[in-house]
């Protein structure tokens, strides 16, 4: 599963970054480590050819289980948004992030599944996430690619084969 999380912290704040989360859960919670594999910070816009940007963290490897979503950790890749869309709205730049980051997940094959914080097992009276990542997804036409076609678990080699035909 791809965990979609928002910090619940105002995003324009000083402390609304992948550094601030880090501190606070390994300073004050103990955590091993920041909790989420991607942060996404709409505070920094970054100017792209394609247009601007927030900013990505990428704050953990794909394959370390963090802590973001208790029970479900095991099977899960934590993607924060840094903001409090309770109250926040979502720009531009921001939405892009998303579309792009999860067009980037899916066409590499990493996760097969979509939820919010707060779609996950235990997890239904969080306020996370307030925003329809749902909708970021389709950011002004993106479209998120399908997925590749696996690979076959098993292969008969056959007469003219090569490696490199096979690869």
């Amino acid at each position: 599963h791809r965990v979609w999380h928002h910090s619940l912290t105002k995003k324009d704040l000083a402390g609304s970054d992948a550094a601030s989360f880090a501190a606070y859960h390994v300073g004050t919670l103990g955590w091993p480590g920041i909790g989420y594999t991607f942060v996404i910070e709409p505070k920094n816009v970054i100017n792209t050819p394609n247009g601007k940007r927030a900013r990505i963290v990428y704050a953990n490897d794909i394959d370390r289980r963090t802590y973001h979503v208790g029970n479900s950790n095991q099977f899960s890749l934590g993607i924060c948004v840094a903001g409090d869309y309770r109250y926040d709205t979502m720009d531009d730049a921001t939405l892009a992030s998303i579309a792009e980051l999860h067009a980037a997940l899916v066409k590499d094959g990493i996760g097969k599944y979509d939820k919010a914080h707060n779609e996950m097992p235990g997890y239904s009276w969080k306020a996370c996430c307030q925003y329809n990542y749902r909708d970021a997804f389709d950011w002004k036409g993106s479209k998120t690619p399908a997925r590749p076609a696996p690979a076959p678990d098993v292969y008969t080699i056959q007469e003219g084969d090569t490696l490199w035909s096979i690869a």
